[in-house]
């Protein structure tokens, strides 16, 4: 079978989601190749670089300046390339899985893409498919927005276009094409389908949940002891790893982590009346850091930014007592997963990724949504009362899920069916 997949970069979460499922593909003997706008991997032939209109692009740089702030992806149905430069690879392909629209699949474009006699999935992880354009349905301070709900009017995230109430008019649009063409849409896990089945704009698709999977080159058991060396960490330190793509991002949860933190030493300090525990405490973090800080004196906060390198990223998660997501609205995030499959604690709050990947007091512990105080707790009793339950069996069930070839089979699967469907084998 011919694959192609569309995305926009090779970098962030996604773009290395499919870059893996590209690779996984080719090696299993199928022909997939990769196109998006963004290309950090100049060496990679089956990873291809769409180029864009200069017009379009200067037409997306001024609408940047008419939203609240310029790091809120917003869609607006548009697209920056032409058709003509894509139109080969569809044409090329059996199986068309669209990860995202923004500035690169205009709505006409994606209606026309639909009505091609091919299979088509659309595989968003993020909300941007399922509300008026949002890339998450959080709003900077926190809160969720429910606007959705009943038709996106008047964006939050929006100044002067609220005038054209462009929000509404792209949730329309969506919806009608949605309604009309009923394609499949794969979602990530049940937390996100279940977000889907209840968009409006969604809620006519087919929605089906195929996990996503864990590169292969993360995971490598190798001894804690051995992983803090390589690290030039301390082996009696205990050492709380949070990483995620934007620190910051509101619906992350590093925007309420100090306070968590604090918590924490708070209930360790009082717990050390009648236990010595005089290991050091570190927090190391990964991502784009922003607006994000911690400052207790505690604890030490080491800052690696950006991680491109799967061995360092392996180490991290392996010299690491526990992994925190304090989450409170995101698909994913996939360090949950990474963590995971290499064996390390995960204290989370109850959501996303964590709902059905965390089985709570056996790999983690699950935190009802925004409770600090039980967060916290958590992470006191992950690194020093060693409460969980060994519980290998289960563990191996989740192993299992986030494998490689996971996906790719399922998918693959899912392609012969709906390809038999349309009598196109």
């Amino acid at each position: 079978m011919k694959f192609l997949l569309v995305t926009y970069n090779d970098t962030d979460g996604v773009g290395q989601t499919v870059i893996n499922l590209n690779s996984t593909l080719n090696k299993m003997g199928h022909k997939s190749k990769t196109i998006l706008l963004h290309k950090s991997n100049k060496n990679n032939d089956d990873v291809i670089l769409i180029k864009r209109s200069f017009l379009k692009r200067v037409f997306f740089f001024l609408l940047e300046f008419l939203k609240i702030s310029s790091r809120v992806l917003f869609s607006f149905g548009n697209s920056t390339i032409k058709y003509s430069s894509i139109q080969k690879h569809i044409d090329d392909s059996d199986i068309i899985i669209i990860y995202t629209l923004h500035k690169f699949i205009s709505f006409k474009m994606l209606s026309k893409i639909l009505s091609l006699n091919k299979v088509v999935y659309l595989r968003p992880l993020d909300m941007e498919l399922a509300v008026g354009g949002c890339h998450v349905n959080f709003l900077n301070n926190g809160e969720e927005c429910t606007k959705f709900m009943s038709g996106c009017n008047n964006c939050p995230q929006l100044n002067l276009l609220n005038i054209f109430n462009i929000s509404n008019k792209i949730f329309n649009k969506k919806m009608e094409i949605i309604k009309k063409h009923q394609p499949t849409i794969l979602l990530e896990n049940n937390f996100t389908k279940k977000f889907y089945d209840n968009s409006p704009v969604t809620k006519n698709a087919i929605n089906e949940a195929i996990y996503l999977t864990v590169q292969k080159e993360r995971v490598d058991l190798i001894k804690k002891s051995d992983a803090k060396k390589n690290l030039q960490l301390v082996e009696s330190d205990k050492v709380i790893l949070f990483g995620t793509f934007n620190l910051d991002a509101p619906h992350k949860g590093g925007r309420i982590l100090e306070e968590i933190l604090k918590i924490f030493i708070s209930i360790k300090n009082k717990k050390e009346i009648n236990n010595s525990h005089s290991n050091k405490i570190k927090l190391i973090t990964f991502g784009r850091k922003y607006n994000f800080k911690i400052d207790i004196p505690e604890i030490e906060w080491i800052h690696l930014k950006e991680i491109f390198d799967d061995r360092k990223l392996n180490l991290l998660y392996r010299s690491s007592d526990v992994f925190v997501s304090p989450s409170t609205g995101c698909n994913g995030p996939a360090t949950i997963r990474e963590a995971l499959v290499n064996d390390i604690p995960v204290v989370a709050f109850n959501q996303g990724e964590a709902q059905e990947s965390v089985i709570d007091g056996v790999n983690g512990y699950l935190v009802p949504c925004f409770d600090k105080d039980a967060f916290a707790n958590s992470i006191y009793k992950t690194l020093f009362l060693k409460e969980l339950i060994d519980d290998e069996n289960k563990k191996e069930v989740i192993k299992k899920r986030y494998d490689p070839l996971s996906e790719a089979n399922m998918i693959i699967k899912k392609a012969l069916h709906d390809l038999k469907e349309k009598n196109l084998t």
